[in-house]
């Protein structure tokens, strides 16, 4: 197979197909050699935040001299950026290599057993612990899928739990209040392995407190255990202070924009302090410093464009919809056109209703290439937004309407994927 028939035998396999165990990927896992029973892994988990936590933790351990891998999901540009090492994508060779190996396994085990299948990211799941022991990576970061407990990367005992926030998404999979939403994902906190999390909501905190009380776990939160008493917005980015039991850390710079981007820094960094800790590896102000300087993350509040202005933000659900409402309230003083693609299994009208009430022109719009995608008929009962019937005619509409007047366009990963892709092309 080449490149392109790799990536279409990926997407393949079902998406769904929850069994509520790990036996599938467990058993390709076994018949890979059990690579997720060798090195060092931080496990990161939470409804918001996760991938900015762990691309930020990655970003600073790599600026102390480990080699790193890291897991997350989705793409933005290319499938190769799910799997990294030291920020670099999997080579198209590697994965092409990556993917003949492991689809080999799982022809050899539907030879014993003729209905065996996985899932979609059961299979990407298994390829990436393949592929980081096979580079011999020194740790790698792994960014939770879905939940916690019966996520596919739940297969590992790592060096340090992370869980970033707690807040109602994918109720069909997880349940449908903070208390059941909260038990999946602090299923990843193993007995007597570190957590460090965001400063939890009460219900949240509480499954936190009963997990790490049976497990023995030592417990590092926000805003108890550690803390951002200082920050401001600097140019498109942020300037903070940090700090914990060891001091402060004074001046730290990172290219994000968004309050919420402040605590997933500071997680970022107690993480990696107490990874350091855990296996005895130095690590210095200046690799944080470092680290952070470099942690751009594609499609959280991104600016994709200075004329027209163009910001691209994957919140995909009511909180981080909040959290986006304040963040822009604080970066324009003006008026700004919102554009909102949301998927049919999140809470789209909460979603738009907070937008419609939040900005006085917000368009709503369909999510391409996704059979997530709510459908037309689902959008007859947000009547307060504009519908259009695809992003770009949005943006037509907006650029001849109210031609300086700043462009967001949220709702969706996969949305700001769409128009990353579309107007920046090849650039990363």
């Amino acid at each position: 197979m080449n490149y392109t028939e790799s990536v279409a035998y990926i997407h393949s396999f079902p998406r769904l197909a929850k069994t509520g165990d790990h036996r599938r990927i467990l058993t390709l896992l076994h018949a890979l050699g059990n690579p997720q029973q060798q090195g060092r892994y931080i496990h990161v988990t939470g409804t918001n935040g996760k991938g900015s936590a762990a691309n930020a933790i990655a970003h600073v351990l790599e600026a102390s001299g480990l080699t790193v891998g890291l897991y997350t999901s989705p793409f933005i540009m290319r499938f190769n950026e799910r799997i990294m090492i030291d920020h670099e994508p999997i080579p198209d060779a590697a994965l092409v290599n990556a993917v003949a190996f492991v689809r080999a396994a799982l022809e050899r085990l539907q030879q014993q057993q003729a209905d065996f299948n996985v899932t979609e990211f059961e299979f990407i799941t298994a390829l990436a612990y393949w592929y980081f022991r096979q580079r011999q990576v020194d740790v790698a970061v792994i960014e939770v899928g879905i939940g916690g407990d019966t996520d596919s990367t739940n297969v590992i005992t790592p060096v340090v739990s992370v869980l970033t926030e707690v807040a109602l998404d994918h109720q069909k999979l997880l349940g449908h209040t903070i208390t059941a939403i909260a038990t999946h994902k602090a299923g990843i906190i193993k007995r007597g392995i570190p957590v460090v999390t965001g400063n939890l909501v009460p219900d949240a905190a509480a499954v936190v407190a009963a997990k790490v009380a049976t497990t023995g776990s030592q417990w590092l939160r926000f805003d108890r255990d550690f803390s951002v008493p200082k920050a401001k917005l600097h140019g498109w980015g942020q300037r903070f202070t940090y700090e914990d039991q060891d001091g402060r850390i004074s001046d730290l710079e990172v290219p994000l924009v968004g309050d919420y981007q402040q605590r997933n820094m500071a997680i970022a960094i107690q993480t990696a302090k107490v990874y350091a800790k855990q296996t005895e590896w130095p690590l210095t102000p200046q690799n944080i410093r470092q680290g952070l300087a470099a942690s751009h993350w594609p499609a959280r509040l991104e600016k994709i464009s200075d004329t027209p202005l163009i910001v691209i933000d994957g919140a995909h659900n009511p909180d981080g919809i909040n959290g986006l409402i304040t963040a822009l309230k604080q970066l324009f003083s003006q008026p700004i056109t919102v554009i909102a693609g949301i998927l049919a299994d999140k809470d789209y009208a909460a979603m738009a209703d907070r937008l419609t009430a939040a900005f006085s022109t917000v368009y709503l719009v369909p999510v391409p290439g996704t059979p997530r995608a709510l459908p037309e008929a689902g959008y007859e009962a947000l009547h307060e937004g504009r519908l259009k019937d695809s992003w770009q005619e949005a943006l037509a509409a907006s650029l001849n309407d109210v031609p300086d007047q700043p462009i967001v366009i949220t709702g969706s990963l996969y949305l700001a994927s769409a128009v990353r892709q579309t107007l920046l092309g090849g650039k990363s």
